[in-house]
């Protein structure tokens, strides 16, 4: 199993990144920028230059731009185990999405009944974009705030970390556990955010950054999985918090 994969995707960040480009925000140049140092080379799935994608997804928001809706211009999709991505069920959308760990972004356009649906494959320094179109209604997300994101994943965290020490839990496995999770802690932010995003969002990104660390040190570096069943429980809190953090924080770019 990839624990980065399941705790961690750079589509929250390229999220961020896109919303904040579209609504001018953050030049090309920056944008582009991230997502090279993201996930390299980017291209469209069926050869053509990312470029195209751009202008595809500039020409189809700009009514809802020009118009200032506050509902967020995109949204993060993640899901996981016992989990599937809120897409319509059974769509080809739905079918990518659920095939493919790092998740999904649902862009809306200017024509209420469709969106597009991004999809990211990483192959060898490149990211592949693949756009769906999405006529069927979409199921409707969590649209937590970022305090009630924040509650949940950090009331899950303190009940694990309690389930834990309950055990007796020791380990020696790592000579300083705490310079491991900050190391992990600040690869999971590289390259940041865009300057225009939000603290609220910004602290909910770091905490689900912090837990995603603490999970990956003792899964993978210490090679210990006696503790799965209070690590695991957390997964959900984590997508759940990434999700809501990218939609405040598009939502505070359409002020």
């Amino acid at each position: 199993m990839d624990m980065r994969a399941e705790v961690w995707s750079p589509l929250q960040n390229v999220a961020v990144w896109l919303g904040a480009w579209l609504w001018g925000q953050e030049s090309t140049d920056d944008f582009l920028d991230a997502l090279t140092e993201l996930g390299g080379e980017q291209a469209a799935a069926d050869g053509q230059p990312f470029v195209n994608v751009m202008s595809l997804l500039r020409s189809e928001t700009a009514a809802i731009i020009e118009r200032g809706e506050r509902e967020p211009l995109l949204r993060l999709v993640l899901s996981g185990p016992g989990e599937a991505p809120a897409l319509p069920a059974g769509s080809e959308s739905a079918k990518a999405a659920a095939e493919n760990p790092a998740g999904a972004i649902v862009v809306r356009t200017n024509d209420p009944d469709r969106n597009l649906v991004l999809i990211p494959t990483y192959t060898a320094g490149v990211t592949r974009w693949t756009v769906i179109e999405e006529t069927a209604p979409l199921p409707s997300p969590a649209w937590l705030s970022p305090g009630e994101a924040d509650a949940l994943l950090s009331t899950a965290t303190n009940e694990s970390a309690s389930l834990i020490e309950a055990t007796g839990y020791r380990s020696d496995a790592l000579p300083n556990p705490r310079l491991t999770v900050g190391t992990l802690s600040d690869f999971y932010d590289t390259p940041g955010l865009p300057s225009a995003v939000p603290g609220r969002a910004a602290k909910l990104f770091a905490r689900a950054d912090r837990v995603a660390a603490i999970i990956e040190t003792v899964t993978d570096r210490v090679q210990d999985h006696s503790l799965d069943p209070q690590l695991l429980r957390l997964w959900r809190h984590i997508r759940q918090a990434r999700m809501a953090g990218v939609a405040y924080a598009l939502s505070e770019f359409a002020r």
